[in-house]
């Protein structure tokens, strides 16, 4: 066991190193310029020298494999710098959209899971049947259906019955908010402060339901199926045969063997998850990593960008390293 987290642990580290190179490369090859928008868009006889000014104070006028030496140096100790687009470091900007990002994320899964197996459990029940047939249709047509889409269609119907919960927060409350974690929903209690948990809690729940979609019924179709099979198994017809009524059966036997292939899911549907987050974080205009994302792309904020991709990918690495972690836990069979 304790070799397993170690070769997990030091294959999530590789990743990490190798993620970094990656990802810079990729924006170091990206069209435009970030020196030119560091330097302030110079024109004239001089913005040529501005330019390469720029260029040296960016590290821009290295050879790119030292470039991603120093690049990875740097991050790894904590220095990555100044935004271009909003002028300030970017790690305060990175993690405070990094923390509406994930408040986000974990508010979705805290309903999904529960309600995947639920959902699940009833449809592995009534198998054959209409109910379950039309359970099935419609967590296809979830699944299918482009996340961005549901979003746009829950605005739309918000904007044609007069409500409006966009954004993260309301604009008068932004700076009455004691920022503790940066999750305003728990500093919202900590603090206390009803009425900002009420209309944070009003703008999360729209865009964390979209999010929720594609977790939901991926744990729903596979409990579906994982428990269809696992009722003909020996040991449970062995447990019918002797009168232990069917909750136990249920919740004891049949279900308890599909939990670690649930939590394998549910850590590979975060990547999906995550990505759609920032996408429909766009579209309810809240604040987040896509917000961001956006902001650095348009004004070619490499620095910004990069840090981005960095902490997300760092954030997915850790997401299914930990899972991998809990599936051996739960399932001394796994291997890596």
């Amino acid at each position: 066991m304790a070799s397993y987290y170690v070769r997990r642990t030091l294959l999530g580290v590789s990743l990490i190193l190798g993620l970094l190179a990656i990802i810079y490369v990729l924006v170091y090859v990206a069209p435009g310029n970030p020196a030119y928008v560091w330097a302030g868009k110079p024109r004239g006889p001089r913005a040529v020298e501005a330019i390469k000014q720029a260029e040296r104070e960016l590290g821009l006028d290295q050879p790119l494999y030292i470039q991603i030496a120093q690049f990875i140096t740097r991050f790894l100790a904590g220095e990555w710098g100044v935004s271009i687009a909003f002028k300030q470091p970017i790690q305060v900007v990175v993690f405070r959209s990094f923390k509406a990002t994930v408040e986000l994320l974990t508010f979705s899964y805290v309903f999904a899971i529960p309600l995947g197996l639920a959902l699940g459990t009833f449809m592995a029940l009534r198998r054959g049947g209409r109910v379950d047939l039309l359970l099935k249709i419609a967590s296809s047509t979830f699944i299918s259906i482009p996340r961005f889409w549901l979003a746009l269609i829950l605005v739309l119907v918000f904007y044609l019955t007069g409500l409006q919960p966009l954004g993260r927060l309301d604009p008068r409350y932004s700076v009455e908010i004691k920022e503790i974690t940066g999750f305003y929903l728990l500093d919202s209690l900590f603090t206390p402060r009803l009425d900002i948990f009420l209309d944070a809690l009003v703008r999360l729940i729209p865009p964390a339901l979209v999010v929720a979609v594609y977790p939901l019924f991926s744990i729903a179709r596979y409990v579906r199926y994982s428990l269809s099979e696992r009722f003909y198994e020996d040991y449970v017809i062995e447990a019918i045969s002797l009168g232990i009524s069917r909750r136990v059966i249920l919740a004891r036997y049949a279900l308890r063997g599909t939990i670690p292939a649930v939590v394998q899911i549910a850590g590979m549907s975060f990547v999906y998850s995550f990505v759609e987050a920032a996408v429909v974080e766009i579209i309810f205009m809240r604040e987040g990593v896509g917000r961001v994302l956006v902001e650095g792309l348009l004004r070619s904020d490499y620095p910004l960008i990069v840090a981005v991709f960095f902490v997300a990918s760092l954030t997915l690495v850790i997401v299914n390293t930990a899972t991998d972690l809990i599936q051996k836990k739960l399932d001394p069979r796994v291997r890596i």
